[in-house]
């Protein structure tokens, strides 16, 4: 089965189109909910950039020179096939291929993946040991268009960090500038083509979240992803204020619920209803007013008494008043008073029903001449002349009783002058005092009743202070006033400071409550008006999500298709099924690769119970559907050391994979294990296969590697042609590399004929191991698994006696000395090697 790519690189479509046909073909999809998905997808509308052109299409490797850096010391050059094809670069470990893998990566990266994670002294460890001065890296490059040479470098002076230097590219033959890493960032990023060894096993345990965000990025969803964040980042603000609004609303309910005061009261009841009325919590929070027990207690603060100098002159004047009553009080004046009153009476009783008129006002004290001859005009309509005495009944009230009365009334008036204004000066004092003392305050009751105010003793007090006036001891009075007023003036400012103390703790109380209600009424309010826009936003956020989610796996399908058929190629005699890959979580959430992995049918078991080299096969799964994606740009694939930790057959089907993938793609894969080779070679697989050696003083060399048959007779060769080496050493040589061809093209024929039978890898494994000897490694490969060593000679006499000779010699020849022209012998291993091939 041939991977999917094509279908895979199917990308570049307007996602904005897509949606907008699924949102009008989807009957239940409410309006107001397209329009919001709608207006999120439109900041996205032609911002996406292509991500897959810094300028670059079609880009293969032509060569990696590489000098200082590493392994590599004097400059050396690895040349590439820049085209579709498979390359194995060969060498032992420390040979100094891996290298050139680096460099290349470097040289496109800026940096290596091999590298992160160890220690800086690792890291530091770049510049090779045995050559100091400059270190220099390039990478020359074909890709589409008419200048398609691509020549990128980076150089370093003899001090210069890793992270310095010199970084630049060049087109064609034009002039060099700066290396453009944001451009090419993107789709490095997208379709990385480099593959080291230690990513193999993290592609599959490590951070989940690396290998969701390379596919995700690599199915193109930017702007779905970018639409949905803009929607939920409404729902979040909108739902944040809600939230917001029910946690103050909470906690105001529960401070409130320590709280006395009246204001605090309602507005708990109001919070606590369903509902609650926001217009009325307004209107309390509005109130300034204060209600009635704030009211109260600022009326208590409001009384006055009368200030301690008016107290102190109107006691004065009352104890002067008294003193002066008591001055002019005499039992004869007194008498002589009573009888003034009695006839003061009777003098206007008399002029009231008599034709009489007085000749002077009888209560002002006048001399008795002054009333001789008076006369007034009443006399033309009075009724009588006189009058009978209203107390005895028999005594007449004339004239001349009149006359008479007016002079004994200025006689008693001159003798009870004195008193008379003492008395007088008295009873203005007291109507003075009334007027201080007033009347018993409401507030008191009032303060007492809506606050709990304590104004018992106060109202006692108060109440003396105002019936003062109506004292009987007026000579005790004086002291008495100044008594109570203190006693009172002490009470009232306690009671006072005791009502400002309560009125300073009720807007303590409730002070800070009232911008914090406001704020809530403000925010609440406001979520109500919102509350539509929130469900709609829930609503086109998961239609949406769900939305994105069909794309995402719609287009995850190619990939996840190649990727099980690279599996399926790997995994050999494997137990370890790989199903369907899906991608879970989002970029603000847990988010994983699930991979669908069963081992013997039981799910979910197999990441636990799977080999290493299963895992980096897996691994190996993951990424080269990645890396050949057909909107790709880079038409090439670096994997460096694939085959570590991989069973036979595992490297059979590694073959299978990369020699499918280099039908459109240029795959250069770095090993320091044979069996790639050598399946390469027994699969009959059309690849370069070159070898690395690395000399002393880091000195490296690269040729073209021949299968080991061919590079044994060519050293044996070689040997010949040494004049330097004694003959006896030259002749057990020359013979120890024919055995060695004669092994390797045995062993080659026993893998490809047992394989081919059938026989599982292991089993060809342990039949090649139990092979110790030369003739051992014949007789499998001549005559198969079963057959004895002594049954060998029989069948190469069939082919011919040189067949039986060959294997004689260049078995006895590695050990004594053989009687034999050695050119001779290098010719019939060669002809026997031929031979067993066929």
């Amino acid at each position: 089965m041939k991977p999917g790519r094509e279908e895979s690189g199917e990308i570049s479509f307007r996602l904005t189109e897509l949606i907008g046909h699924r949102i009008d073909t989807d009957p239940g999809l409410a309006g107001e909910v397209a329009a919001v998905i709608r207006a999120a997808l439109e900041p996205a509308a032609g911002s996406r950039a292509a991500v897959a052109d810094p300028g670059l299409g079609g880009v293969f490797l032509n060569s990696v020179r590489v000098r200082g850096f590493r392994g590599i010391g004097p400059e050396t050059t690895l040349e590439l096939p820049a085209g579709p094809g498979l390359t194995l670069v060969t060498g032992r470990n420390g040979s100094g291929k891996s290298s050139f893998a680096e460099a290349a990566e470097l040289a496109l990266t800026g940096g290596n993946r091999r590298w992160d994670g160890r220690s800086v002294t690792w890291r530091e460890g770049w510049r090779n040991l045995h050559r100091s001065g400059p270190v220099r890296v390039e990478l020359e490059m074909r890709t589409d268009g008419p200048d398609s040479g691509l020549t990128v470098t980076r150089e370093w002076d003899a001090d210069e960090p890793l992270s310095g230097g010199i970084w630049t590219q060049r087109r064609g033959d034009g002039p060099q500038r700066a290396f453009a890493a944001g451009e090419w960032a993107v789709p490095m990023e997208l379709y990385r083509p480099f593959l080291s060894y230690s990513e193999l096993g993290a592609l599959v345990d490590g951070k989940p979240s690396e290998l969701f965000d390379a596919l995700h990025q690599l199915l193109g969803l930017d702007e779905l992803i970018a639409a949905h964040e803009r929607i939920r980042g409404r729902r979040l603000d909108l739902e944040r204020a809600a939230r917001t609004a029910r946690r103050e609303r909470q906690a105001l309910l529960a401070e409130l619920a320590e709280i006395t005061d009246r204001r605090a009261l309602r507005a708990g009841a109001l919070l606590r209803e369903p509902v609650a009325d926001l217009a009325e919590l307004a209107e309390l929070v509005a109130d300034t007013a204060a209600g009635p027990e704030p009211e109260a207690l600022r009326a208590i603060l409001a009384l006055e008494l009368p200030a301690a100098a008016r107290v102190e002159a109107l006691a004065e004047r009352i104890s002067a008043a008294v003193a002066a009553v008591a001055a002019a009080t005499a039992p004869d004046v007194v008498a002589d008073l009573r009888i003034l009153e009695l006839l003061r009476a009777a003098y206007a009783h008399a002029v009231e029903h008599t034709r009489l008129a007085p000749t002077a006002d009888p209560e002002q004290p006048v001399g008795p001449a002054a009333h001789v001859g008076r006369t007034t005009d009443r006399a033309a309509s009075a009724g009588h002349d006189t009058a009978l005495c209203p107390v005895c009944g028999h005594g007449t009230l004339d004239r001349q009783w009149l006359l008479d009365t007016a002079a004994a009334v200025d006689g008693l008036s001159l003798r009870t002058a004195d008193l008379a204004r003492a008395r007088a000066e008295l009873t203005a004092a007291l109507a003075d005092l009334r007027v201080s003392t007033g009347g018993l305050p409401p507030e008191l009751a009032t303060a007492a009743r809506t606050a709990g105010l304590d104004t018992a003793g106060l109202g006692a007090t108060w109440a003396r202070w105002v019936g003062l006036p109506e004292s009987r001891d007026l000579d005790a009075l004086p002291g008495l006033l100044r008594t109570v007023h203190e006693r009172l003036c002490a009470e009232l400012g306690f009671a006072q400071h005791c009502a400002g103390k309560e009125l300073d703790r009720l807007d303590e109380a409730w002070a800070p409550f009232v911008p914090r209600l406001r704020d809530w009424l403000e925010l609440t309010r406001t979520v109500t008006a919102q509350a539509a826009e929130l469900q709609t936003a829930r609503a086109a956020e998961e239609w949406l999500k769900s939305a994105t989610a069909r794309v995402r796996d719609e287009r995850l399908a190619p990939l996840a298709g190649t990727a099980r058929w690279v599996w399926q190629t790997l995994r050999q005699q494997s137990s370890v099924e790989l199903g369907g890959i899906h991608l879970q979580g989002n970029a603000n959430s847990a988010r994983r690769v699930h991979l669908e992995v069963t081992v013997d049918e039981v799910d979910g078991a197999a990441l636990g119970v799977m080999s290493q080299g299963e895992l980096h096969a897996l691994g190996l799964a993951l990424f080269l559907p990645r890396a050949t994606v057909a909107a790709s740009p880079f038409r090439f694939v670096v994997i460096d050391d694939p085959v570590q930790a991989m069973d036979p057959a595992k490297v059979d089907g590694l073959a299978r994979v990369l020699a499918t993938v280099a039908w459109e793609r240029q795959v250069v894969v770095f090993t320091h294990d044979d069996r790639l080779a050598e399946a390469v070679r027994r699969m009959q697989i059309d690849a370069r296969i070159i070898e690395v050696q690395r000399r002393e003083r880091s000195v490296v060399e690269i040729r073209p590697a021949g299968d080991p048959v061919h590079r044994y007779l060519d050293d044996a060769r070689a040997l010949l042609r040494t004049p330097q080496l004694p003959r006896t050493i030259a002749d057990e040589l020359v013979a120890t590399c024919c055995r060695s061809a004669l092994e390797a093209a045995s062993l080659a024929r026993a893998k490809r004929v047992l394989l081919a039978g059938g026989m599982d890898h292991r089993e060809v494994q342990r039949r090649i191991d139990r092979a110790q000897s030369t003739r051992a490694m014949v007789t499998l490969a001549v005559l198969g698994p079963g057959h004895r060593i002594e049954d060998l000679n029989k069948q190469l006499a069939r082919e011919g006696r040189w067949a039986v000779e060959v294997v004689r010699d260049a078995t006895a020849g590695a050990h004594v000395p053989i009687d034999r022209d050695l050119a001779e012998l290098i010719a019939d291993t060669e002809r026997f090697a031929e031979w067993l091939a066929r």
